[in-house]
């Protein structure tokens, strides 16, 4: 049968990942995508729109990308034992 055994690594991943999930389904659900045409601007000014406007969608994509690499280092750590 495909019993799945809660123990404490399985039930800490499921929630982790139900939280991960509530927090990016909230932050793209809550932010507000302003649509329109390309605009001329310097790089201070494209620094303060990202980090003003849109600073949870930055922060959850650097948190994302940082998950994303320590999966792939235990990845490789698994690889590496057997």
């Amino acid at each position: 049968m495909g019993v799945i055994a809660l123990n404490k690594r399985n039930v800490a991943i499921g929630l982790t990942t139900v939280l991960f999930l509530a927090v990016a389904l909230g932050s793209i659900l809550m932010t507000e995508w302003s649509a329109g045409a390309p605009a001329d601007i310097n790089n201070i000014e494209l620094g303060t729109t990202l980090f003003d406007t849109y600073a949870i969608a930055v922060l959850m994509v650097g948190f994302v990308l940082f998950v994303s690499l320590l999966g792939g280092v235990f990845i490789a750590q698994e690889e590496d034992e057997q």
